[in-house]
């Protein structure tokens, strides 16, 4: 099998393509420009459940997914929204209303032949396979996603700790690794015959029955003394009807209270005003008595002045007060008529303050006056209010028996509820141990699990072939163990021992490795990978590991990127390469780099062209 284009197509926009070449294909350049989408993108034309929708692919409505079936070109076609797959002869870009020369569903189901796993797996005479499931020897069918999981390795699962064969949920383990065996030996596991240990099952089951008898001892226990549990149903139908009746009674009260309460809130807003009220007046009053004091002290100094001038004779029209002449020998300047303007000036001022104080004590009596309305108001609502305090407190004391029998209720019904519940569950916990003990164990075959001897020193031997052309340090003392778990071991560690950049680069040998193994052998697989952030370098000049060798951050030297790249430009295998970093030059035939720019006045700018 060999891909040939990746392609997202819709009304009205130009299609996003993707070539890949027949022999290495390395995409680099920015993040988030739509790499690791293209890993997802291929694996949902495989059959995964969905594809996340990125900005860039709102235009869009299907994806394209040319493939190369041995000389059998072929195109499946699948909506962005999801749905079955649909199965184009020839290598198509776009698709005008074209009808499918068939459809697949994407979900593996077995038996049913009409899916895009049994179609790939039956190219890869894999079709009818079945793999040993758990240690009872139940067999399931083979899935291509059984598959695809080894030869597309998204960038997480690449530095991941989890072994490069298992997906780390533990009920996959055991038929993920017998999808290994079955590509390393290329048998199934069609033959075994599931059943279970016998004595392994009357251990457990005896273990379970012990259980469950403790279980229901201890729940009995809890319920010493409790009436049972029908009687607590029907004495929980009492004591809801009392709820009911409880309930019912108070409502009337609460709604006489509910009233006292709004009767009081509007005596006291009618008192706060009031209150306003009455200082407003008390502090008018305090205003106009200074007023009033200021008035009788010009009174006070115009009765001075007129009395001093009567004393000194200023206001005498015979003798002039200014010059003492006589008035037939007065000067013009010294004319009667000025100390007659002066008597008659302070006259007109004694008068008119007289008119504005009588004026004032008119007024500070309407104050004084509204000031006692005010107090006298403010005794009559308060005694309002202490009679509606009266009130509220006694339709308190009348609800506060039939609350506290309400709640008495409420407390017995939790009480009889859990009672219920818990009889409930004995007799769960009881009819389950009926059925434990009447289980019988099924019959199984002895079989030997796990990849035989030879195949893993085969295979050992060629993914350390690979990883000695990669010039990984130490890789000529590498191996593959499936003990524990099957893992890459380097110099005596594990991988998932090791740091980041170096986990990488041993998933991307153990991919490699399986790919080319298979494809010597003759036996089934894919024919290509998709390896995402394979090689993580630093730049030094040691040409060895980081010196921080027990942290996250131990990466390979570029060294070992420019091996990586070469190897794969001459390998059998097809691979697909993702990067953020940039790769060395490859100038082979069959080999191609392109360049995600990530900018739209660079080149290309990501999968999918730059939106306006």
């Amino acid at each position: 099998m060999r891909l040939l284009h990746l392609t997202a197509v819709g009304p009205g926009v130009t299609p996003a393509s993707l070539e890949f070449a027949p022999t290495l294909t390395v995409i680099y350049g920015a993040s988030e420009t739509g790499k690791s989408y293209i890993t997802e993108a291929i694996d949902y034309l495989f059959g995964a459940g969905s594809l996340r929708r990125i900005p860039e692919s709102e235009p869009y409505k299907q994806m394209l997914l040319g493939i190369d079936l041995d000389g059998d070109i072929l195109t499946l076609a699948r909506d962005l929204a999801g749905g079955r797959i649909s199965v184009y002869e020839g290598d198509l870009r776009t698709l005008d209303d074209q009808v499918p020369d068939s459809t697949l569903s994407a979900s593996h189901k077995k038996g049913n032949e009409n899916t895009v796993s049994h179609f790939l797996l039956d190219r890869l005479s894999l079709a009818h396979s079945l793999l040993r499931k758990n240690q009872r020897n139940v067999t399931v069918a083979l899935s291509f996603r059984n598959i695809s999981r080894l030869v597309l390795v998204g960038e997480e699962r690449m530095y991941s700790r989890t072994s490069p064969v298992e997906s780390g949920v533990p009920t996959a383990r055991t038929s993920e690794r017998s999808t290994l065996k079955l590509l390393l030996e290329g048998e199934d596991d069609s033959g075994l015959i599931s059943g279970e240990d016998p004595t392994e099952f009357r251990r457990l089951n005896r273990a379970q029955l012990s259980v469950l008898d403790r279980a229901i001892a201890q729940a009995r226990a809890q319920l010493e003394g409790v009436a049972e549990q029908q009687e607590c149903v029907d004495m929980l139908g009492r004591v809801n009807e009392s709820i009911l009746s409880a309930s019912e009674n108070m409502s009337s009260q609460l709604g006489e209270r509910d009233e006292a309460i709004r009767t009081l809130t509007e005596i006291n807003e009618l008192r706060n005003i009031e209150i306003r009220r009455a200082d407003e007046a008390k502090a008018l009053e305090a205003r106009f008595l200074l007023l009033d004091t200021q008035y009788q002290t010009d009174l006070q100094r115009l009765e001075m002045v007129r009395s001093a001038g009567s004393l000194l004779g200023y206001f005498e029209t015979e003798t002039c007060v200014f010059c003492g002449a006589r008035s037939e020998d007065q000067h013009r300047g010294h004319a009667i008529y000025e100390t007659a303007e002066l008597a008659d000036s302070i006259r007109a001022e004694i008068a008119r303050t007289t008119a504005l104080k009588v004026d004032l004590s008119r007024t500070l009596q309407d104050i004084r006056t509204s000031l006692d309305e005010a107090r006298d108001s403010l005794v009559s609502i308060e005694r309002r209010q202490a009679g509606a305090n009266r009130e509220l407190d006694d339709i308190e004391n009348r609800l506060q028996p039939q609350q506290d029998q309400l709640n008495t209720l409420l407390e017995r019904r939790t009480e009889l509820d859990r009672w219920i519940a818990q009889w409930t569950q004995i007799s769960r916990l009881e009819a389950l141990s009926s059925s434990v003990s009447q289980e019988q164990p099924d019959s199984a075959d002895a079989v030997t699990t796990g990849v035989g001897r030879r195949a893993l020193d085969e295979f050992s031997e060629v993914l350390r072939r690979i990883l000695s052309a990669w010039t990984v340090p130490g890789s000529d003392r590498v191996e593959f163990s499936t003990d524990p778990v099957p893992d890459v071991i380097l110099e005596g560690r594990r991988r998932a021992d090791r740091g980041k950049g170096i986990r990488s680069v041993l998933h991307a040998g153990f991919t490699t490795a399986l790919g080319e193994y298979c494809l010597e052998r003759g036996l089934p697989h894919p024919g290509f990978i998709v390896l995402d952030t394979p090689v993580l370098t630093y730049r030094d000049s040691d040409g060895g590991f980081n010196a921080q060798k027990n942290g996250d951050d131990e990466h390979v030297a570029p060294t070992v990127a420019q091996a990586f790249y070469e190897y794969l430009s001459t390998s059998a295998l097809q691979s697909v390469v993702l990067e953020n970093q940039t790769p060395p030059d490859i100038d082979v035939e069959g080999c191609e780099l392109v360049y995600f720019s990530g900018a739209k006045a660079q080149g290309r700018t990501g999968f999918y062209p730059a939106t306006e």
